[in-house]
């Protein structure tokens, strides 16, 4: 845990300090801190409720401080507390939150350290049984292996043998005895302070017991309680009699065992709340004791408190699935009751009109009601036809005029368009032509919107449904508001709690309706409040939720506000045909879509069925959809059942990226004119901002001025250079301050060329391209190249190390046929699209494209040197279907496996 429970008392004049600066405090970050330091001082006191009630405290003026490493202290914290009170799911959340708050920022401190290595001990101590054994350990394992590689950046000696340490342990738990030994070995590069060395010398000695050596087993148990023994903390003394008392077991001195083992329990039973987890482990060690000297009466007695304790633990599991089983219950329930309502009310409406109709059967008798009767039948018929009627001529009328709407907005885009070309064109003529070029392709957009509106009324509308991957497109889909969202100032969260399954869906309609809703909640919510989003499949449908806070709407506003041309209010900007279309294709689509607002929030529920047996067969289309947004998987012949490599999201080619920073909006506009056409171009006002966006997107070259505010273009540089993410990016420095010594700057921090301004577009273009060009001959070295050798590709020592990284991984990683960009992006510590990116600069491969490459490669090798069958060589280099093996290295080498083998 982040630090050990002292049963010592607290101390008072410590504590009235802390009270006294916090009440004299004018700075939010001070009261902070130091309400973080008050509620340290009741933690040791083993009072975790005031510790909480401190550290809520804190966290009100951390946010509002807003520093994210205060912020990221704050949740450490609470999540200690929570670990101490072995409430296992709100410490995970809260360590969870250290993470994304301190990578978010790009924060690598002791505090990412202990959060990651907290985590592991959660899931390494919370095993209940020995069906999550396995996956409990995994777990552990890749938390412990995340916080190693933390300590190594920070160069922390302790921490590095530390987490050895406790990798090593893991290792022996899952019986991986040698794997354990070599991370017990490493530890004695690194010096332990006596309570970490006490704790090696415990895991090491458990090693012991696991391989049957009792003797160094108990040698090394009594090595740990030497020096826990004189450590001043109640808790790791309890803890080194609780270790010393199972080698004592061992060694027969029973009565010692039984004297350590009621001693440490005393102390672990007296924490508030007891400790458990011990509790159970020692209560099952004395009744062995009891047991093994004849004493059977205190045996049973002791296994009863063993069970008793585990009661406990699995009983605060049990309380949580009850509440869950609650919430369910009073849902279903509600459910029902409106379903009985409804039917009542059904039933009520029913009786009415059969009454209504016998009434009008009896006066149907006489003749003067049978004439008045279809008199009135005639006039509603015709007032319902010519109402039917003036509703198609009104469906037309839109359709129509959308229709032309669309020739003259063609033909003021074009001429904008060409004169946006012209080379000589003005920079305030071509900002005027901008705005022009925008509003255009707006009015397109609300005129397309009619024109489907109008087909969905008159019927023309026709639903597309084909099976396809709905979680990839709805990821796909909600992940492109990220940047906007962003842009905003706006917290934007999604979750996509979707199996993955193909599913039955009109991707058109589907689209049409999710950016319809989230564009309006991203435009109605003002800057700093949050877009949530969630998904999730709820018997046999989908039910996406969008709910976007700092904004209200009024009962009236929610009857009306799916009407077509409906606003809330003569302030409100728009339309009104957005969410009159969305609600038209939600029901095409037989689903359901219900508006609700509480204060200070609104929330939008689209319900949609997604399996085939909702639709009919006009409705469907054979095949599953192509998503343009993704690659398709590889495709083969075999008739078997086989798991085919992952679906490869960035191998589409691409535009290269150009990321240009400068704090004048001008040049920023003038340059990215230069590289538009083949370029894709993101800009950023100041080096802080560039590097935020250079870390997200990865670019393929950036060009930046090298005086500007917040950071200049040196630190800009220089901050890149050591970043592993993006040191392998090209960079151009602009500026207007010419002299070698400024050029020499530049250069020295890594810049790969100086131009100053005013600069020749055709210098730059040139520049630009031979850059990248350089780039490409790199890869093309790699492609050449059997064995990947990274010094030969690298252009830096930073370049190196990742590529060293990246070797180690896919030389332990490559034969599995389970090892995807995924994992392989996780074990680099970076997102799958950095990866992405970051291979295809310098290999040119995409992270999917690089893994199979790899494979053959190696496959290669084998048929080259080894006597092993060729059916046999693909699975031994991780693929699983041996015609797909097949296929894709005589794509690759142009022969079969069996040809190159035998020409080799």
């Amino acid at each position: 845990m982040l630090t050990i429970f002292s049963a010592n008392g607290q101390n008072k004049q410590k504590t009235d300090s802390l009270l006294v600066i916090i009440k004299n405090s004018t700075s939010d970050s001070i009261t902070a801190r130091n309400y973080i330091k008050l509620g340290n001082q009741y933690r040791r006191a083993t009072k975790p409720d005031s510790a909480m009630m401190y550290a809520k405290k804190a966290l009100t003026y951390s946010l509002r401080f807003n520093d994210p490493e205060t912020i990221g202290r704050n949740y450490l914290f609470m999540g200690a507390v929570e670990f101490y009170r072995w409430n296992i799911g709100d410490a995970m959340g809260y360590y969870q939150k250290v993470d994304s708050i301190l990578m978010k920022h790009n924060i690598k401190n002791r505090d990412l350290y202990i959060a990651h290595s907290d985590r592991a001990e959660l899931y390494r101590r919370s095993i209940t049984s020995d069906s999550e054994k396995k996956e409990a350990y995994n777990n552990a394992m890749f938390y412990y292996k995340k916080a190693l590689v933390v300590a190594q950046d920070l160069k922390d000696s302790i921490d590095i043998g530390k987490t050895y340490t406790r990798i090593g342990s893991v290792q022996s738990n899952l019986g991986n005895f040698e794997e354990a030994q070599k991370y017990f070995n490493k530890v004695e590069n690194h010096y332990l302070k006596y309570v970490y060395l006490g704790n090696y010398y415990n895991d090491y000695g458990s090693l012991y017991l696991k391989m049957g050596d009792t003797i160094n087993y108990i040698k090394y148990v009594k090595l740990a309680y030497d020096i826990k023994n004189k450590g001043r903390s109640n808790f790791v003394r309890a803890l080194g009699q609780k270790e010393y008392a199972n080698a004592l077991f061992f060694s027969k001195k029973y009565d010692q065992s039984i004297t350590m083992s009621k001693q440490s329990a005393d102390f672990f039973a007296s924490l508030d709340p007891p400790d458990y987890g011990r509790l159970s482990g020692i209560y099952k060690n004395l009744s062995d004791v009891y047991s093994k000297i004849g004493d059977y009466k205190n045996a049973y007695q002791y296994i009863i408190l063993n069970e008793i304790v585990d009661d406990s633990i699995a009983n605060r599991d049990r309380k949580d699935k009850a509440k869950e089983l609650e919430t369910k219950y009073q849902t279903e329930k509600k459910e029902q009751e409106i379903a009985l309502l409804q039917a009542q009310n059904e039933t009520v409406e029913a009786q009415k009109k059969n009454q209504r109709n016998l009434l009008l059967g009896g006066l149907g008798l006489t003749s003067i009601a049978g004439v008045f009767l279809f008199l009135g039948f005639r006039n509603r018929k015709k007032t319902n036809d010519k109402l039917r009627e003036l509703d198609t001529m009104k469906s037309s009328f839109f359709e129509n005029i959308s229709h032309e709407f669309r020739t003259p907005l063609s033909l003021i885009a074009g001429p904008v368009e060409e004169q946006l070309q012209k080379p000589d064109i003005g920079t305030l003529e071509k900002k005027n032509l901008n705005i022009a070029k925008r509003n255009t392709q707006r009015l397109l957009t609300l005129v397309d919107q009619l024109l489907d509106l109008s087909k969905v009324e008159a019927g023309h509308f026709k639903l597309n449904v084909q099976q396809g991957d709905l979680s990839l497109f709805l990821k796909s889909l909600t992940s492109s508001f990220s940047y906007l969202a962003h842009e905003n100032n706006q917290e934007y969260i999604t979750t996509i709690d979707v199996p993955k399954n193909t599913y039955y869906f009109d991707a058109d309609a589907l689209e049409k309706i999710i950016t319809n809703l989230i564009s309006n909640a991203l435009k109605y919510s003002p800057d700093g409040e949050s877009i949530t989003i969630t998904s999730a499949i709820e018997n046999q449908k989908l039910q996406f939720t969008i709910q976007n806070s700092g904004a209200t709407l009024s009962e009236e506003a929610l009857q009306t506000i799916f009407n077509r041309f409906a606003r809330t209010d003569e302030q409100t900007a728009g339309t009104g045909i957005g969410l009159a279309l969305s609600k038209e294709l939600v029901a095409l689509h037989k689903g359901s879509i219900d508006a609700q607002s509480t204060h200070n929030t609104t929330t939008f529920t689209i319900t949609i069925p997604v399996t085939e047996s909702a639709f009919s067969d006009s409705e469907k289309t054979t095949g599953v959809m192509e998503m343009s947004a993704f690659a398709k998987a590889e495709t083969t012949t075999s008739k078997e059942k086989i798991i085919q490599e992952e679906v490869d999201i960035f191998s589409k080619d691409t535009n290269p990226i150009l990321l240009i920073v400068d704090d004048n909006a001008d040049l920023r506009t003038y340059v990215s004119s230069l590289f538009e056409d083949q370029y894709t171009i993101h800009t950023a006002q100041d080096g802080k901002e560039g590097y935020e966006i250079a870390s997200s997107i990865v670019p393929d070259l950036i060009i930046t001025d090298l005086m500007m505010p917040k950071d200049d273009g040196v630190t800009l540089t220089r901050n890149c250079k050591a970043s592993e993410t993006t040191s392998h990016i090209p960079i151009i420095m602009l500026t207007a301050k010419a002299g070698d010594e400024n050029q020499l700057i530049g250069l020295e921090t890594g810049a790969d060329a100086y131009i100053t301004k005013p600069f020749n577009t055709e210098i730059l273009k040139t520049t630009t391209h031979n850059l990248l060009e350089t780039r490409k001959k790199l890869q093309e070295r790699f492609s050449q190249e059997v064995v990947l050798i990274p010094k030969d590709i690298a252009a830096n020592s930073v370049d190196e190390r990742f590529l060293d990284n990246l070797k180690e991984i896919v030389d332990t990683q490559i034969i599995e046929s389970d090892f995807t960009t995924e994992s392989f992006a996780k074990a680099l510590g970076m997102s799958r699209m950095q990866l992405h990116r970051k291979l295809k600069a310098l290999t040119g491969l995409s992270a999917t494209e690089f893994i199979r490459s790899q494979r053959l490669k190696l496959a290669a090798q084998l048929l080259k040197k080894s006597d092993i069958n060729v059916s046999q060589v693909g699975y031994a280099v991780g693929f699983n279907n041996h015609s797909y093996f097949t296929k894709c290295f005589k794509e690759h080498y142009g022969v079969s496996p069996s040809d190159y083998a035998k020409k080799a």
